[in-house]
Parts: C-alpha cells; structure tokens; sequence
C-alpha cells in the first residue's frame, strides 16, 4: 500500500503492516517467483517501507545493483536509513515516468502498488520500458471487493469496506490488469494468487493490523460517524474472543516477461 501521503504515524501503522507474519509470507513468496541472481539490476515499483527491496539486495549481492522507488519522498528517506549496502538505493519518482533509461532492468518488482496508481495504462508502458528483452516482471495487487471478512452486522461491515474502497484508485484491478499489461507489449506467463486466512487474530496478523489502517483513513474522511467505526473494530476483538474470528484476502500475482 503506498504511492499515499504519510505522516509519522500513518508511515509507522505501515511498516507495522509489513511487518506482521502474513506479509513476510507473503514477501518470501514474492521472492521465491522472482528468483533473482547475483549480478542482476532489479528495480521495485512502489518500494515503501524497503522490506522487499532489502531482501532483493541480498539477493543480487555486491556485483548487482536494487533501486527502490516510490512516490512518498518519507518512504524513501525511512527506506534509505534502514539501508546498509551500497548496491541499493531509492528515489522518489512517480511509476507512471520512471527516470531510468529503456532497458535498464532484468527484474521489476510492483507489489501492492499498481492499485493505488490512477494512470494504469501508463504504469504498464513504463514497466515494459526499463525492462530488458527477455527480462521479466511481477506485479501483485488485491481485489478489495473479494474480502471475505465476517461479521453480525453485515450492513456496518459493508458500510466500512465501501467507505475504504476509495483509499486506491482501482479496488477492484485484478480483474482488468492481465490486459493492460499485455497492451503494454508484456507476455502475462501466469496468475497466481497468494491467500491471506486469518481464522484467529494471532499476534500481528494482517487481520489485525489493517484494522487500524483502515479505521485511519475512513477517520481522515469522516464518511462514517465515529462510534459506529469504533463499533466495527470492537466487535473483532469480541469475535476473536468467542472463536469465531474469520478474515481472508489474497495477492493476485501477475507474473510478465518482455518479448525478447
């Protein structure tokens, strides 16, 4: 979730995101399809917090180079002061005109990004651009129409999820994203999908930690009045308390290459 304007705490709730187990499961799956080499030049869209680009960096080693980038210029400062070696860098630069020459990558790398990006399109051209023949790309992203979360009230827990919707520019790009990208000129090589089930609120699990991502930002829009927000939380934590928590969502993983 990034290409948003962060202050402190919201970049905290972030990373705090990024964090929990589910998503290091999932980041170890976005790694384990990438499957980079030593040497290669890998660039990722939308680097946020740097978690993924870090791990990238491990990968290619000393003799590649991982560039990060990623519209919130905080981002990237908290990203480059996490940063340790001197073959990974970042830049604030928006993903629709990235400032890299054509070609100049064997790997891209856009998780959680593309959704947030209004200019879809433009997202897809760009990735084909810097990416050499033959090189290949990953872009993930979620249906937030496809969470299954249980509720009581499902009237409230609607209300919520619909007053969240508009946080990205595209809640529901799955469904339309393997076109864009071969328009673009990408060959699309696989859909996968990567699920996220939270049956109990385990400790940082993504059922938790969204919780007050997404009470943030509907608070900042004021589209739902505040006790019937704190209501909706609530009655997770009762939920979880009686065993009959349940949440799912899921990544849908476009896997691309570059014609050679």
């Amino acid at each position: 979730m990034s290409g948003m304007d962060y202050d402190d705490a919201a970049a905290e709730r972030l990373e705090a995101v990024y964090l929990g187990p589910d998503i290091v499961a999932q980041r170890n799956d976005t790694l384990s399809r990438l499957a980079i080499a030593e040497g290669e030049r890998v660039l990722d869209i939308g680097s946020g917090p740097g978690f993924l680009a870090e791990d990238l960096a491990d990968a290619t080693g000393p003799s590649g180079k991982v560039t990060g980038v990623d519209l919130s210029a905080q981002m990237v400062s908290r990203a480059q002061a996490r940063t340790s070696c001197d073959w990974l860098s970042y830049r604030t630069a928006d993903a629709t005109a990235l400032p890299f020459r054509a070609e100049a990558f064997d790997a891209v790398v856009s998780t959680q990004v593309a959704e947030y990006v209004p200019d879809t399109t433009a997202f897809c051209t760009e990735m084909h651009r810097v990416l050499k023949r033959g090189g290949r790309g990953l872009v993930i992203a979620t249906d937030w129409d496809a969470v299954c979360w249980h509720s009581e009230n499902p009237e409230r827990m609607k209300n919520v999820m619909d007053a969240f919707a508009p946080h990205c520019a595209h809640s529901r790009l799955p469904r339309t994203l393997a076109p864009q990208l071969r328009n673009a000129g990408l060959t699309v090589t696989q859909i996968d999908y990567f699920p996220i089930i939270n049956e109990t609120r385990y400790d940082r699990c993504y059922a938790l930690m969204i919780v007050p991502f997404i009470s943030a930002y509907i608070r900042s829009t004021g589209a739902i009045p505040e006790q019937d927000l704190q209501a909706w939380a609530d009655e997770q934590d009762a939920l979880d308390a009686r065993g009959e928590h349940f949440f799912s969502t899921g990544r849908f993983v476009f896997e691309v290459r570059k014609p050679e």
